[in-house]
C-alpha cells in the first residue's frame, strides 16, 4: 500500500521532492524498506526500491548487467541504469494488463503508455532498451522520430512508406 501511495502522489517528483516526502512516510511510521545512509551523493529512498510480491520484501532497483555488443558504434549504446529499469519494469506491467478489465461492468483494458519529459531525460533510450527484448520473429518495429516540426502529414506519410499498398 506504501509504494503504491508513494509512486501515485510522489513519482513524479524531483529527487529533492522524494527526500521530503520519503521524511513525510518516516514521520507517519509507514512501513518502509530498509534504507542504508551510506550513500554519499543521492540519499536513499523508497522510490529505489520495488516491493516483490512473491517475496513479500522490498528490493532495491538494480539495472540488468550490461553486455557490451560485439560492434560497438558510441552513438548506438544503450546501457541501463536503474531509472531504466523501473521505468521498463511499469511499462511491461501496463503492456501485460488483461484485454478486459472487468467483464462484468464490459470495461476494456488500456495497454497504452506515453512517457513524457524533457528533452535528454532517455525516454527514447529507455523504450529502445525495452524493444530490444521482443521477439523478432514475433513483432516487428517502426520507429519514427517526432519533433516540434512534424506535421499530420509528415507522420502519414511515415506510415505510409511502409504499409504495401493494393
Amino acid at each position: 500500500m506504501v509504494y503504491c501511495l508513494a509512486w501515485g502522489c510522489a513519482g513524479l517528483f524531483e529527487n529533492e521532492d522524494r527526500e521530503k516526502f520519503q521524511k513525510f512516510l518516516e514521520s507517519k511510521n509507514a512501513p518502509l524498506p530498509p534504507i542504508s545512509a551510506s550513500k554519499s551523493v543521492d540519499k536513499e529512498t523508497i522510490f529505489d526500491y520495488n516491493f516483490d510480491i512473491a517475496t513479500k520484501s522490498w528490493k532495491i532497483w538494480e539495472a540488468e548487467k550490461w553486455v557490451p555488443p560485439k560492434r560497438i558504434q558510441f552513438s548506438q549504446l544503450l546501457i541501463p541504469t536503474s531509472d531504466s529499469t523501473r521505468t521498463e519494469f511499469l511499462i511491461d506491467k501496463i503492456s501485460t494488463l488483461p484485454i478486459m478489465r472487468s467483464a462484468k461492468r464490459m470495461e476494456p483494458g488500456l495497454k497504452n503508455t506515453l512517457l513524457v519529459g524533457g528533452s535528454g531525460t532517455a525516454k527514447t533510450s529507455t523504450i529502445l532498451m525495452y524493444t530490444d527484448k521482443f521477439d523478432n520473429a514475433a513483432m516487428l518495429l517502426k520507429r519514427i522520430n517526432f519533433s516540434s516540426a512534424t506535421t499530420p502529414r509528415n507522420f502519414q506519410d511515415s506510415i505510409e512508406a511502409e504499409v504495401e499498398k493494393k
